[in-house]
């Protein structure tokens, strides 16, 4: 399927105005629709200069989403928003206007629990490296995993 530019245009403003997109993310789709890179830059700079596409929204949204319906860590979150070609300052700004420690704290104690309850009580080394590896997997900083896995009361505890 071949587009014009004005069709392209025209679909990508659709698609942004049910949804948040990235100037990334559009660059690719249009990349996607065949569109040359010089019409794609024009077309992806009348979508931002409309507010169609602000990366500043769009990284505010999806650390929100990430932190809290995916309980995603920083780490994950940020390398994301890197993959998506999110520009350093604004994914920094993004993150810290974004994350509350103590629900980031709630999450990962979360996530420690719910793996927890299939592994030996107390947990063994290795049932503690295994959660070291998943609550890092999913992009939480080593040293917080660290702190939490060390003291067991967490697991018992009821926040």
């Amino acid at each position: 399927m071949t587009l014009s530019a004005d069709q392209a245009y025209s679909k990508l403003a659709e698609r942004c105005a049910t949804s948040e997109l990235c100037t990334g993310e559009a660059l690719e789709k249009l990349r996607l629709w065949g569109i040359p890179s010089d019409a794609a830059i024009k077309i992806v700079q009348r979508l931002v200069n409309e507010r169609f596409i602000d990366d500043e929204r769009f990284a505010g949204i999806w650390v929100r989403d990430r932190l809290y319906n995916a309980r995603w860590g920083v780490l994950k979150i940020r390398n994301s928003l890197r993959m998506k070609r999110i520009d350093s300052d604004i994914i920094e700004t993004a993150l810290a206007e974004n994350i509350d420690s103590e629900r980031y704290c709630a999450n990962l104690l979360a996530a420690l629990r719910a793996k927890a309850r299939s592994l030996p009580s107390p947990l063994t080394y290795e049932a503690k490296m295994k959660l070291a590896r998943f609550a890092i997997n999913r992009g939480y900083e080593p040293s917080l995993v660290q702190e939490f896995i060390q003291d067991e009361s967490w697991r018992e505890s009821n926040d």
